[in-house]
């Protein structure tokens, strides 16, 4: 585990438990129990949001597949080309982290094919907290705000609310986790700030 891990839980006897550390290993804790989310917390390199940033919505990379692990960057872009990104090595960076993120997932959960997404979105997209019908989900917001997550039961008190930060990592334990723990975690998508444009959200769930 990181030495920077913190641990946030709100009790319970379903998993409920919030791990987040600076070092990628965290993202592995997921399989502990009464865990139901780890956050890797990564800083962008300011090139890099910039460029994402002050990219026009339209060639933003929108993509929904399912890939051999192995091919993730590939299709990645592939994507970038169909909508006009540019290339450079801000490209390059999003499209290697995105190849490195499914080779973590495939580690993880062990799987050898991922469904991979790459959400444009001016709007809410999933404004009710809710938990996903996969066995893991990985989240991470390139540009604009990250995930928001409560404990079940308290998606009431905007105190209790947390959010997962731009350019971080989460993975989410979903309905499907084979494990005793029910998950007693719920998340919702981010109101999108207006000056932002856009939102673009990367999206991978293990095949199992």
């Amino acid at each position: 585990m990181s030495l920077a891990e913190t641990r946030y839980s709100a009790g319970g006897r379903s998993a409920r438990d919030v791990l987040i550390g600076r070092e990628p290993d965290i993202l592995d804790d997921i399989h502990l129990p009464s865990v139901a989310a780890s956050i890797w917390v990564r800083t962008p390199a300011p090139d890099f949001q910039g460029w994402i940033d002050g990219l026009p919505v339209d060639q933003l990379p929108e993509l929904a597949t399912v890939v051999p692990v192995h091919l993730a960057e590939a299709a990645v872009l592939a994507a970038a080309e169909t909508a006009g990104t540019p290339a450079g090595p801000e490209l390059d960076m999003l499209a290697g982290d995105i190849g490195a993120l499914a080779l973590m997932v495939a580690r993880t959960l062990r799987v050898d094919q991922i469904r991979l997404r790459l959400d444009v979105s001016e709007e809410v997209m999933c404004p009710k907290f809710h938990i996903d019908n996969v066995v893991v989900r990985l989240l991470c917001s390139y540009r604009g705000p990250g995930t928001d997550y409560v404990p079940e039961g308290a998606e009431g008190d905007p105190g209790r609310i947390r959010q997962v930060r731009t350019g971080a990592v989460a993975l989410f334990r979903g309905r499907l986790w084979p494990d005793a723990d029910s998950t007693g975690l719920l998340h919702r998508s981010p109101a999108v700030p207006k000056d932002i444009g856009a939102r673009l959200l990367l999206v991978i769930d293990p095949v199992v």
